[in-house]
């Protein structure tokens, strides 16, 4: 039997220009709140998954090791991702497998830790940590479109330790976990498909960063291309309305989950 968790990891503000890139103001600040100054609460919801084996999560937040770097977005009320997985009677030396969905610094931040001597380690020693190979291929050569998306320290540490596994196509985790790989945002991210004894979920992180971006053309500014995104954005959302399947959103700060077709 599978069941889930949500780990509410922290928050971050950001733009609402750029965060619904095309889409007029009018329109979303109906729907989205925003301060003065344009910006909104966005979160950073991970996702734990349980097997009778395994104990899976599903990308690990901004981290607490680059607050200086990324003051603009006035990250707050950021939780230690270990002690959250404490608190469900799980400690990081139990996680079998993290599942980066891409390698940009808000979904991975967590995966190193400064230890006692000072040392960036991985957070979670026994895991194997999943990775698209395309994504690799862009966080060791990226466009200078992204290159201030990716922290090394986030990541390498993790190479070093021999740790990372490369997914070159979909496959299955488990049986009732699902990888499955969308362009666009990103070369490579990972969309997480899963089943319950009650029901189908996904969790599709920055191809639908936020219940709004389910239409196909709400957009984002941070996707590489945008063209692209909207196709396979659009090849998702095929996918998923057919399977009847709940979304769980990374970054909507108000809607933790719904159904592809509401």
């Amino acid at each position: 039997m599978l069941k889930f968790h949500l780990i509410e990891s922290g928050y971050f503000l950001g733009d609402g220009g750029v965060m619904f890139g095309p889409v007029p103001k009018r329109y979303w600040s109906k729907h989205y709140p925003c301060d003065e100054n344009n910006m909104c609460e966005m979160s950073l919801r991970c996702l734990l998954l349980e097997t009778e084996d395994r104990k899976i999560l599903v990308d690990t937040g901004v981290g607490d090791k680059h607050f200086s770097k990324i003051k603009f977005y006035k990250p707050h009320d950021i939780k230690n991702i270990p002690n959250e997985i404490r608190k469900l009677g799980i400690t990081p030396e139990e996680i079998t497998d993290i599942v980066l969905t891409h390698l940009h610094f808000d979904h991975c931040g967590a995966c190193t830790i400064i230890n006692d001597q000072q040392e960036i380690v991985p957070t979670f020693p026994n895991a194997t940590y999943w990775v698209s190979r395309a994504q690799w291929g862009n966080y060791s050569f990226p466009p200078l479109f992204e290159k201030g998306s990716y922290f090394s320290d986030n990541i390498e540490p993790v190479y070093e330790a021999e740790q990372i596994k490369f997914v070159n196509e979909d496959m299955q985790l488990t049986k009732n976990i699902r990888l499955e790989l969308y362009n666009g945002h990103t070369p490579g991210q990972i969309a997480v498909f899963f089943e319950t004894s009650e029901e189908s979920y996904v969790f599709p992180s920055d191809v639908v960063p936020t219940s709004l971006h389910r239409r196909l053309d709400w957009l984002s500014a941070y996707d590489n291309n945008l063209a692209l995104a909207m196709e396979e954005k659009q090849r998702f959302m095929n996918k998923v309305k057919k399977d009847n399947r709940t979304l769980i959103f990374y970054h909507d700060a108000y809607t933790k989950m719904t159904k592809a077709s509401h």
